[in-house]
């Protein structure tokens, strides 16, 4: 495993100050420091790092992603430029904030979730990978801890809120395995950005109450990128029995 940046320093906590100021001093007194993981560092996860960096209740960003930047990767994910081809995307995401971003060079899976992803309070799903999110399933059973489902294809996306509380994995699409992917079918680049704009609305919506789990966010989201549209599919009747088997 490669790892790069550190968390924690001195600097990280001054920025993290000077954010809450800007933010507003109430935010900090209402809510303490988070820890997030980010799985993938594509079209979704980068923008996710971004948008998180802004957060200034975020104490660490852990990013795992095993990719190398291509030159295929530029016209949807731009925070990677021409001289980044064929550095580790961890590598180049953890330059923006080395204070704040540790990058794990790891292809996330079973057999190291709960190593890798140890200490989080929340994952943020950007994989496009069905093991990597049967791997986040299993870390969220085996904690107790909620994740951010996220997925795009084509013209269309989706989001949920997950925690073994009420909703998993396995209760949205039971058995189902690998699909196409965003690189192999194609995907259109406003839509990967309404993923991740949708998935920090979830993250707000659990940042409000994160010691109520009864009032965390539910329902699956569906982006339509033709229509331009965001629809809601609640599932507040479902309660989630796959973590206690």
């Amino acid at each position: 495993m490669h790892v790069t940046g550190s968390c924690g320093s001195g600097q990280g906590k001054e920025d993290l100050r000077k954010g809450c100021r800007c933010a507003g001093k109430t935010l900090m007194e209402r809510m303490r420091p988070v820890r997030v993981a980010v799985v993938g560092c594509g079209a979704i996860g980068s923008p996710l790092i971004m948008q998180l960096l802004a957060e200034p209740v975020i104490q660490e960003i852990r990013v795992i992603d095993p990719d190398r930047v291509e030159l295929s990767n530029l016209p949807r994910q731009p925070w990677f430029t021409l001289a980044d081809i064929g550095k580790f995307k961890t590598e180049v995401m953890t330059d923006y904030r080395p204070e704040l971003i540790t990058g794990v060079n790891v292809a996330l899976s079973d057999r190291n979730a709960l190593d890798v992803l140890e200490g989080m309070d929340i994952i943020f799903d950007g994989s496009d990978n069905w093991e990597a999110r049967q791997a986040i399933q299993k870390w969220s059973f085996s904690t107790r801890r909620p994740w951010i489902f996220s997925s795009a294809l084509r013209l269309e996306g989706m989001s949920a809120f997950l925690a073994p509380q009420f909703l998993c994995l396995h209760c949205l699409f039971g058995s189902l395995q690998q699909g196409p992917r965003c690189y192999e079918a194609g995907v259109l680049g406003t839509v990967t950005l309404a993923v991740a704009g949708q998935a920090m609305l979830l993250f707000h919506g659990y940042l409000s109450h994160m010691q109520d789990p009864g009032h965390w966010p539910q329902g699956l989201f569906l982006i339509d990128g033709q229509l331009g549209q965001i629809r809601k599919i609640g599932l507040s009747a479902v309660r989630c029995g796959h973590g206690t088997r």
